[in-house]
């Protein structure tokens, strides 16, 4: 049965892999999306805004401003689909141009030479085939050493967010890794699951315990 939401914040990934999410100093989300096809209800059509496919559900509306913030963290892909009108069909968001300029300008910044360079720990665990697709997009971000099996160090200009995007395009249903930016205080992962986002979110800038005397 095809649901749909309005106003609800689902938990977005990539294709079928249902838990990307990211961590700054104040906030954690967890996100995915899927392309496939699902019609709305004709009722959504009668409010205004912008609605997200996510694994067959239509989410929304939301604001042209709510979707740019939502593809400048990655939330929603260029291979997204979005409508403004779900009962007349869904594009992908690379078509819009509105939303994807900004993160055409966040790339361009990010992998500017004058960004600042910051230093990243990767972690994987790659249960599929896709160790070499995982390993040589993981080389092009710049000099990496290997600590331990699975995790890396890894000096690089992009952004944990940006990080996370682009090895979780290499990866299957199944694999999981997380992104630590030591440099920037940040922290991204894919496919964790629910109850490490719930757990990340009680941790990351929890309030420290008042020291002894």
């Amino acid at each position: 049965m095809e649901r749909f939401a309005r106003g609800a914040i689902p938990a977005w990934g990539l294709h079928a892999h249902p838990f990307v999410g990211e961590a700054k100093t104040a906030s954690v989300s967890n996100w995915s999306h899927d392309v496939s096809e699902v019609a709305a209800p004709a009722e959504t059509s009668a409010r205004p805004g912008w609605w997200v496919q996510v694994r067959g559900h239509a989410y929304g509306p939301y604001t042209l401003e709510q979707m740019t913030h939502f593809v400048e963290e990655g939330r929603v892909r260029p291979a997204t689909r979005i409508s403004d009108q779900p009962s007349k069909g869904w594009i992908e968001a690379r078509r819009v141009d509105a939303l994807m300029s900004p993160l055409r300008g966040a790339a361009g910044q990010e992998e500017s030479p004058a960004a600042e360079g910051a230093n990243i720990f990767v972690h994987a665990e790659i249960v599929t085939g896709a160790w070499g697709a995982f390993m040589a997009a993981l080389e092009s971000m710049g000099p990496i050493c290997e600590l331990a099996p699975g995790l890396w160090l890894v000096r690089t200009r992009l952004s944990a967010g940006v990080v996370r995007n682009t090895l979780s395009q290499t990866l299957e249903k199944g694999d999981r890794f997380v992104v630590i930016d030591a440099t920037r205080d940040r922290l991204a992962w894919f496919s964790l699951g629910p109850g490490v986002d719930v757990a990340i979110g009680q941790v990351w800038n929890a309030p420290l315990k008042p020291e002894r005397k």
